[in-house]
């Protein structure tokens, strides 16, 4: 990591002045702040710069553990990635939307998971188009089960199992909760009850899903919707079968 260090302000240090790089207290990545936005309104453009040596065995990686003196952990990204572009492809974009609604889902439920555990589960179980709502339905239900068995192993088959944040007890308990506000989520839905709906959804996805409630507001809106020709079931993307990602709830 040193050796990156240097190696980048040899390289960019002429042609960003306020460059600095950060290797004290880094687990895995050199962190890099050029200290020049790309972004109008943005304070800075950073970037992790992931330090690796090939493993002897030629499949995967040593990467740095800072955290537990002198240790080199395995790992294969490069097999990871070609996964999850493949599961990209196969679902029409819905595998990255959903991690996305999922990572939002973890930084808001104090973190149970780490996002590569997240995507690990999901490789297990989205392999082709769905909505997102039904999506998120298919990962909490598998995630929940697998969680209860054990850990999740690395789906290269080369690194060790991937540990969780917090005990496994209350990691499955976060996983069941959400399962619960999604299945309910879907029920008010099919059942006419789009602001249930939406309200149930606020308490997995808060920020991103407004909270709704009212039964009054709920029966003017679903008499508006009939009269317009409309169906309760496209108001939160929870309509059965196939939708293009563009039209997918959440995009």
């Amino acid at each position: 990591m040193e050796i990156v260090h240097d190696t980048i302000r040899e390289d960019l240090g002429d042609e960003f002045p306020k460059l600095t790089i950060e290797v004290i207290g880094r687990r895995r990545a050199v962190l890099v702040r050029f200290g020049d936005p790309v972004t109008p309104g943005q304070a800075d453009f950073t970037a992790d710069v992931m330090t690796a040596i090939p493993h002897p065995s030629g499949r995967g990686l040593y990467i740095p553990n800072t955290k537990i003196a002198d240790q080199w952990d395995r790992a294969d990204p490069v097999t990871h990635t070609r996964m999850v572009l493949q599961a990209i492809d196969d679902t029409n974009v819905v595998f990255a939307r959903v991690v996305r609604l999922l990572k939002h889902w973890n930084g808001t439920h104090s973190k149970p998971m780490c996002s590569w555990n997240i995507k690990a589960l999901c490789l297990d179980c989205l392999d082709e188009p769905m909505p997102l709502i039904n999506a998120l339905q298919v990962f909490f239900t598998h995630a929940a089960d697998e969680v209860d068995m054990g850990p999740t192993p690395d789906p290269a088959g080369v690194a060790g199992p991937i540990p969780l944040n917090m005990p496994r007890a209350d990691v499955h308990k976060r996983l069941c909760t959400a399962r619960k506000h999604i299945d309910l989520a879907i029920e008010h839905e099919k059942g006419g009850r789009p602001l249930s709906a939406q309200h149930v959804l606020h308490q997995a996805l808060p920020e991103l899903v407004p909270d709704a409630d009212g039964t009054q507001e709920e029966a003017d809106r679903l008499a508006r919707t009939v009269r317009s020709g409309g169906t309760a079931a496209t108001g939160l993307g929870l309509a059965t079968g196939l939708v293009t990602p563009t039209r997918a709830w959440g995009d």
